[in-house]
């Protein structure tokens, strides 16, 4: 069954088109600025016995209330942005990506991780 390419001057199919609205989307949200206020409100300055390394923060993960260095956390959206397959899903989409602090959390890697795959209906 052939794909109907009729986006970008036939080169792209329509899930190809709204794939890279998505993506471009979430690129320009790691620019926002409320996620890093969500970042700096989850840090304190490192304590000497909390590991190794020169960073001078860490972070606290509301899943695990464990303490990371920044490069081992991430800002997560307490509601996924969803999908974006259509220009009608345009509008929910953007606002649930680019939600105020109170949609966002801070996550280790491993609790980013397991609520991923909790949401994919995947075993943890």
């Amino acid at each position: 069954m052939a794909v109907s390419k009729d986006r970008a001057g036939g080169r792209w199919s329509e899930a190809r088109y709204f794939s890279f609205i998505r993506s471009a989307l979430r690129k320009a949200s790691m620019r926002y600025p409320v996620k890093t206020d969500v970042l700096i409100a989850s840090r304190r300055k490192r304590t000497e016995a909390s590991g190794e390394g020169k960073h001078t923060y860490e972070h606290e993960c509301v899943g695990c209330r464990g303490w990371f260095q920044g490069k081992d956390v991430s800002v997560d959206h307490l509601i996924g942005a969803g999908s974006l397959k259509t220009f009608s899903d345009l509008a929910g989409f953007a606002e649930r990506l680019f939600c105020e602090a109170d949609g966002l959390q801070v996550l280790c890697k491993a609790c980013h991780q397991t609520k991923t795959n909790h949401e994919r209906g995947l075993k943890t």
